[in-house]
């Protein structure tokens, strides 16, 4: 769609009527996707390319510092320094760590240090997961809602009715469904003449700018650009944008718009609203996208500063977790330092015993 200046019915606003309103409000939130919608997908694009360079080696470089602690913990727990409360967090902390560090990034060489502190094989842990998830949608990018359930032909137990209530029943189920032919008949009418509409404003373009006839080299090639504009436009269903070639070259003005007819003025308002609904499920799709890479409501994804600010926010916070990781590793190395750490920690789901502090 072209992003040529703003296409309105100019009169002023206390002079239009509804349905030239309308077709201005249309034509603005037409406009107005027409700039977001790209601006998203270059946030989009840009945090593809930087998570390789930018975030991926900074998330696997505090891995690599989890898997150190795991093995001092590890460590820890075969010099045998603590009584066995504070064994039992140990072993949890270790069996959790590691398994999330094998199933999710890859360190298999954790594979011995889980099966010696879990009560089953991380072969069997790993598919069990795998069980878990196998066909789960999870990007919220692409996730669908269920598709609703068809409506049974006759209530239960129908044929256990008396045969006057279920003649009767069967009378308005028919009534019913010759009003939604005749709905959906002219619904039918109506997309036509939506269709139509399109069609009259594309058929007038390329009776004035179809190359085939021009016998002019330069003007041919004018004309050739000009109809692929179009054309492109008409496939996409796309008026407004027809409308603005119409304008560009001369083949309407803006008086021709605010002359526009009632009956004219509904149909392109319909095929307004059409493109405005298309564009707002393209403007949807892109904020999940941009959600699943960066993890930004998708709601608030609105613009590519807010989406690149969370992206580079979600960095900064790796590397502040990587300045952190690498204090506590160094402290529990020290085994009073990670016992002070047991101390506080309680197993998610367990009750407290007290214990001797020895």
């Amino acid at each position: 769609m072209t992003n040529e200046s703003l296409l309105r019915i100019g009169q002023p606003k206390s002079d239009l009527n509804k349905r030239q309103k309308e077709f201005n409000q249309l034509s603005e939130k037409i406009e107005q996707l027409d700039l977001l919608i790209p601006e998203l997908k270059t946030a989009r694009d840009e945090m593809i390319s930087r998570i390789p360079t930018d975030l991926n080696p900074l998330i696997m470089e505090y891995q690599s510092f989890r898997v150190e602690l795991v093995q001092v913990m590890d460590r820890t727990y075969e010099a045998d320094l603590y009584r066995k409360a504070y064994l039992t967090k140990l072993s949890y902390l270790i069996v959790e760590n590691a398994f999330d560090l094998i199933a999710n990034y890859g360190f298999d060489e954790l594979k011995p240090v889980f099966n010696k502190y879990s009560e089953i094989d991380i072969e069997t842990a790993l598919d069990s997961l795998k069980q878990k998830t196998e066909g789960k949608i999870t990007d919220p990018a692409f996730l669908i809602e269920e598709e609703a359930q068809p409506v049974k032909e006759f209530p239960e137990h129908f044929h256990e009715w008396p045969e006057d209530e279920q003649q009767r029943f069967k009378e308005e189920r028919r009534a019913e469904r010759v009003q939604e032919r005749i709905l959906e008949a002219k619904q039918n009418l109506e997309k036509q003449k939506t269709t139509k509409s399109v069609r009259t404003v594309y058929m007038d373009l390329v009776k004035a700018f179809h190359p085939d006839r021009e016998t002019d080299e330069g003007e041919k090639l004018r004309k050739t650009e000009i109809m692929q504009r179009v054309t492109h436009a008409y496939q996409e269903n796309n008026l407004l944008g027809l409308l603005k070639l119409q304008i560009e070259f001369d083949r309407i003005d803006q008086d021709h718009l605010e002359n526009l007819t009632k009956n004219q003025l509904n149909y392109y308002n319909k095929v307004l609203k059409q493109q405005v609904e298309e564009l707002e499920l393209e403007k949807e799709i892109v904020q999940k996208e941009i959600s699943a890479l960066c993890g930004l409501p998708y709601q608030h994804a609105n613009s590519y500063t807010t989406a690149i600010v969370k992206f580079n926010t979600n960095v900064n916070e790796v590397k502040a977790e990587i300045k952190n990781i690498k204090i506590t590793l160094k402290q529990w190395k020290i085994p009073s330092q990670l016992k002070v750490y047991l101390k506080t920690y309680e197993i998610p789901n367990e009750t407290v015993l007290d214990e001797d502090e020895d």
